[in-house]
């Protein structure tokens, strides 16, 4: 038992929070006016400029996520798309929603069946109500750096870095809230489309929830974990052998005492 405990001990001194990796932030640009002129590609596969969806009058909900995120981007705009029937809103009337995915490797198949999903949990006609786009880097890191939103690629979990945040852009395409909650306030949400609060710019970086903390601190302790149970299960096996040596030793002596 001994052995066992030491052997957890060193585990324990091993699985250290060192190893934990620096995760995407937010550093908010309230009031920063998106890069309009920017290329997008629609789910449909047309050319597309990031003004044709934002920034004409209307207030906007965005949301960056992607369709291959195996964790919290499902999350997330599961979420945005419950939110959308508890606004009080007309999607496309009262305001526009719009998702642009943050990986350049994403088809307009892949985001087009996103969108399916989406909208149909939102309770929305297939129409053009929520469109979903895909670019190339240099498009994507132009909106994403007009945000304030952090992300990067880590290549040993194959996922994105990045935050989970809704934004509201006001009708001229200028940033005009964060929202941070996987159930955010739909009164909130819908007093942030609608200009009616101001909020503080603010710099959000480890509070906020992220993707890579789903999945890529499992994938960086795996191992770790690992080693600790063949450690622990070797420990176990020659914990049991020193007892089934001293009980034949022992028995040996009480035959010799008898005889």
């Amino acid at each position: 038992m001994l052995v066992l405990l030491l052997a957890l001990l060193g585990c324990a001194d091993r699985a250290a929070p060192t190893l934990r990796p620096s995760i995407g932030g937010v550093e908010e640009h309230v009031g920063a006016l998106l890069p309009l002129d920017t290329p997008f590609l629609s789910a449909s596969g047309e050319a597309h400029r990031l003004g044709d969806f934002i920034g004409r009058g209307r207030p906007s909900l965005l949301v960056l996520a992607y369709s291959r995120c195996s964790m919290l981007c499902g999350l997330v705009l599961r979420a945005t798309a419950d939110l959308v029937p508890q606004l009080g809103l007309q999607p496309g009337q009262d305001y526009d929603l719009l998702t642009i995915s943050i990986d350049p490797r994403e088809t307009p198949f892949e985001a087009g069946r996103t969108r399916q999903v989406t909208i149909e949990r939102a309770g929305l006609a297939p129409g053009d109500q929520w469109p979903f786009l895909v670019g190339e880097e240099t498009s994507i890191r132009r909106v994403a750096d007009s945000l304030g939103f952090s992300y990067r690629w880590d290549p040993a979990s194959e996922q994105f870095a990045h935050p989970s945040v809704i934004f509201t852009l006001s009708p001229a395409g200028r940033v005009s809230g964060y929202f941070y909650e996987l159930i955010a306030d739909p009164n909130a949400v819908s007093a942030a489309l609608l200009g009616r609060t101001t909020p503080r710019a603010r710099s959000v970086g480890a509070a906020v929830l992220s993707c890579f903390r789903f999945d890529a601190l499992g994938r960086k302790y795996g191992s770790v974990v690992q080693r600790c149970f063949q450690l622990g299960a070797g420990s176990v096996a020659l914990a049991l052998a020193l007892g089934v040596g001293s009980l034949l030793r022992r028995e040996r002596r009480m035959r010799e005492l008898r005889s």
